[in-house]
């Protein structure tokens, strides 16, 4: 049987971790842009700051993924990512389940692009909420579309 955890992050999970921001079918999927080397760099360095929780997916001992929390204004919001090689397993929606079972702030906020079935099927399971969904606009690093917004109580 497979094994699923989470751990705190380590230098070693920076290449394959930023390998998957680099995901053309992931990133369509979740309507954003690649993130710079540069820019992943700083936020890898930022992991550890004062509103920002971030844990490496591990299954069966290797890396597949993240999962964390972060400050936006008020709010507390999770987002997670997964290699596209494992998706379809179940492996996302163990991690934010495990990841939710550490983090006991409430309420958590999430964003997903609507069109994201597989997305927005983990956060249901775990117990998020839709509340809203709206037009977002593109930006430096998200592509135009209608996002879904999501709520954990």
């Amino acid at each position: 049987m497979s094994v699923i955890t989470l751990r705190d992050p380590i230098e070693d999970d920076f290449e394959p971790l930023f390998a998957m921001t680099q995901d053309p079918v992931g990133n369509a999927m979740s309507m954003v842009y690649p993130l710079s080397r540069e820019l992943f760099e700083q936020r890898w360095h930022r992991q550890l700051g004062e509103r920002e929780i971030a844990k490496t997916i591990l299954y069966d001992g290797e890396v597949v993924g993240k999962v964390g929390s972060f400050g936006v204004e008020d709010e507390t919001h999770v987002g997670y990512l997964v290699a596209q090689s494992h998706w379809g397993r179940g492996i996302m929606s163990e991690a934010l389940r495990l990841f939710l079972e550490e983090l006991t702030h409430r309420p958590l906020i999430a964003h997903v692009a609507n069109s994201n079935i597989g997305s927005r099927r983990v956060l249901e399971k775990c117990g998020f909420v839709l509340i809203d969904e709206r037009e977002s606009p593109e930006t430096e690093r998200y592509m135009a579309c209608v996002e879904a917004i999501y709520e954990l109580r």
